[in-house]
């Protein structure tokens, strides 16, 4: 907290005024503060810089294409501090729960922002979301749920169903996929115009790769329960608007919900074991209930 005091005496903000926000999987914290009757977050990344460096650099890049990313105010790359817009209690996850008759509308909204940002040009700095990190992702749910890597036949085995799985994934058109995009990252800002209106954070870790990762990211999240019924809607109005004809786009759609699926459970597991965070623990039901339901799948057999 030294650091931070210094940076807030330095920048002549009340170090005392900060209030702290629930923190979320990464070692980043958030702090609110108001000045001149106006809210701000102060990030603190001094644990993540390299992905700070990122932050900075994708945040001008959304910017550059219209899309609405938090107004950086003051940065300190020494130390890893941000001063950042803060887009205040309009998050997806809140708004859903109040204003449910208009669920509908949020999430067309967000799959046309998705539409818009798989037709943007790709930035070269943004690195290949390739079979290596898919791989490293899978490991996670093997090391921290499975504990097979003693068992050298069953691992073999799931590498292999793996490796065919996502070779077999269509590439024809790829784009920036942020990764994280989910109900608790999307916020909906009602002064702005178009699709400027969804707000975007927690896009540090993007990469180049299939458009359908955001989606069955928006449409499996395991933070909220859509039916069916409802996610098959969604799906088919994204299809419908980004002009998908080939049958390879709900492959891929499956196979990369299905990976990310495995992937959080090992994500959430190893929070609990190494850092304490076992409110996530409760979410872990609804994401098996979720595998489940892709692995009923023919592409699976």
């Amino acid at each position: 907290m030294k650091n931070i005091r210094i940076f807030c005496d330095k920048n002549g903000i009340n170090f005392k005024s900060l209030k702290p926000l629930k923190n979320d999987a990464s070692k980043r914290r958030y702090y609110r503060f108001t000045n001149n009757n106006k809210e701000f977050l102060l990030m603190d990344s001094s644990l993540e810089k390299d992905s700070l460096r990122q932050f900075i650099k994708i945040s001008k890049w959304l910017k550059s294409n219209h899309l609405s990313s938090p107004e950086i105010y003051i940065l300190d790359e020494k130390y890893g501090f941000l001063i950042i817009e803060d887009f205040g209690n309009v998050k997806y996850s809140i708004l859903c729960k109040k204003e449910k008759e208009k669920k509908k509308f949020y999430y067309r909204q967000a799959i046309r922002m998705l539409v818009l940002l798989s037709e943007k040009k790709k930035p070269a700095f943004i690195k290949n979301y390739d079979y290596q990190i898919l791989k490293g992702e899978l490991d996670l749910y093997i090391k921290w749920e499975l504990n097979i890597k003693k068992n050298k036949i069953a691992l073999k085995s799931w590498n292999r169903i793996w490796s065919n799985l996502l070779e077999n994934i269509s590439y024809k058109k790829t784009s920036v996929v942020l990764r994280d995009f989910h109900v608790d990252n999307i916020f909906y800002l009602r002064d702005r115009n178009k699709l400027e209106k969804i707000g975007l954070i927690d896009f540090q870790d993007s990469l180049i790769g299939h458009p359908a990762y955001d989606l069955v990211s928006l449409l499996q999240d395991v933070r909220v329960f859509l039916t069916v019924e409802e996610q098959n809607n969604f799906y088919n109005y994204y299809k419908k608007h980004a002009k998908i004809k080939q049958d390879g786009f709900k492959y891929a759609y499956l196979v990369l919900g299905t990976q990310r699926l495995f992937k959080i459970v090992g994500i959430f597991k190893k929070l609990a074991v190494k850092q304490g965070k076992i409110n996530y623990l409760r979410y872990l039901p609804r994401t098996k209930k979720l595998i489940k339901h892709n692995l009923k799948s023919p592409i699976f057999n």
